[in-house]
């Protein structure tokens, strides 16, 4: 059973025993035993998942924090007394549930766990369940994989097939589906004796069902084309670039998006909701939507985004909120200033950079609207902000969210050093520095925000 705490980043793993042979319920006799064995630490990165193999042994996606002894946390109430930055995210066997110990599965052959992600993330609807399949012999799993942390990210997944041996161990090779649809987001829906069936996405693609053989048997097929042929040709695939902040060691992955055509594009920082999501190489209509109206788009994966390592989503928490986030969108409006040029000429400057978002990212243009340069203008031409947090003490006391905000603050706003950070990253607190004009959009009866 993976119990959810009344936390927003932690899960326990749990192991029920005694159960009724004659129905297969869990007695709710005392005699039943539940026994933790593994803590999530951060399961907002993406969500826990367990299974049974064949042998019996018990497979994890989980994001596990290690201990020296060799060990690691099965207690979640210890947590907050070790280093987040020893908490690493992947695949772990338990082979035995009495003494569990946490094996690694090593998915990406010569990497460590940490240096790639299991999981998939998408801003939206994934159109299919996320996460690993087993087959029908609980011998072969397909896994989502893709490497993170590199000056050369990507967001884009590859599908690799994971055999138990004999010997207990799982063996790792790549699908290699990139050859067959593209880059993009894949999640294995179906698994057969010689070929897995998968979900491919990508910025010119809503979604369909792929088939791809293993090993030498290179089954390859579409199986489904869903997407109208009039809503194909709308759709742009996005130029993936990394920006460098000198504020922050981690690089910000960002894509951009530009219509065809000729005529000045004005240069737009489009930034995404969570903070705890991401933009994938993924469908992302509203992004092609924007560039179509004459914009050239930016939509960046900022410090708080998952898909880029626990590392670089912890940024975000305690005295980083509202402030690693900010900093990485202000290095991106710099590079639409300095850069972005080379890479398109009609980019016109003259009017500014503007920049909008949705719930975070409507917080994010808030703060951002409110950054001035040194001669005293706004670094930003004009900004819209979407169901954005204004004020964190409001937040906290009205939010359905209450355990998330408590992480992403790093406490309660009524705590006295939580106080003073939540009152310098609320926007309404520098209202007065508004040097441009925002569009304010919100529900009237959104109290959540």
């Amino acid at each position: 059973i993976v119990h959810r705490l009344a936390d927003a980043m932690i899960a326990e793993v749990v192991v029920v025993s005694d159960c009724d042979d004659d129905d297969a319920v869990v007695s709710s006799s005392a005699s039943s035993a539940a026994t933790v064995l593994a803590v999530d630490c951060r399961q907002e990165y993406c969500q826990p998942q367990v299974a049974f193999l064949a042998n019996g042994a018990l497979l994890l996606r989980i994001n596990a924090l290690l201990l020296e002894n060799g060990g690691h946390l099965r207690n979640a109430q210890e947590l907050k007394s070790f280093p987040k930055d020893t908490i690493r995210h992947g695949l772990w066997l338990v082979n035995d549930l009495e003494t569990p110990r946490l094996k690694p599965v090593d998915v990406m052959s010569g990497e460590e766990h940490g240096t790639y992600d299991c999981c998939n993330g998408s801003y939206g609807r994934l159109g299919v369940a996320e996460g690993f399949r087993i087959d029908r012999t609980r011998t072969r799993i397909v896994v989502t994989a893709r490497r993170i942390g590199t000056n050369t990210i990507t967001y884009s997944d590859d599908l690799f097939q994971l055999q138990l041996g004999e010997a207990g161990t799982l063996e790792a090779k790549p699908v290699g589906t990139e050859i067959e649809s593209g880059k993009g987001c894949k999640i294995a829906v179906a698994i057969g004796e010689t070929s897995v069936v998968y979900h491919h996405r990508s910025p010119t693609e809503t979604g369909d069902l792929w088939m791809s053989g293993f090993g030498t048997s290179r089954k390859k097929a579409r199986l489904t084309e869903t997407m109208p042929l009039s809503l194909r040709r709308k759709l742009l695939t996005p130029r993936e670039v990394t920006i460098s902040n000198h504020a922050n060691s981690l690089p910000i992955h960002a894509q951009i998006f530009k219509p065809e055509g000729e005529g000045p594009l004005q240069p737009l920082l489009w930034l995404h909701g969570g903070p705890m999501a991401q933009f994938s190489f993924d469908y992302n209509p509203l992004l092609v939507w924007l560039a179509s109206c004459g914009y050239l788009v930016m939509a960046p994966n900022f410090s708080g985004s998952t898909g880029n390592g626990l590392d670089f989503m912890n940024r975000v928490l305690a005295d980083g909120c509202g402030v690693t986030d900010l900093s990485d969108c202000l290095a991106c409006a710099n590079y639409l200033k300095t850069e972005a040029v080379k890479l398109e000429p009609r980019l016109d400057n003259s009017r500014g950079v503007a920049v909008g978002g949705h719930s975070w990212g409507g917080y994010l243009a808030f703060m951002c609207m409110l950054q001035q340069e040194q001669n005293g203008e706004s670094v930003f031409g004009c900004g819209i902000a979407a169901a954005g947090i204004t004020d964190w003490f409001v937040q906290q006391r009205h939010t359905e969210v209450r355990y998330y905000d408590h992480a992403l603050m790093g406490g309660w706003v009524y705590e006295k050093e939580v106080a003073a950070r939540a009152r310098d990253v609320s926007p309404i607190t520098k209202a007065t520095e508004l040097r441009a004009p925002i569009l304010i959009l919100h529900g009237e009866d959104d109290i959540d925000v």
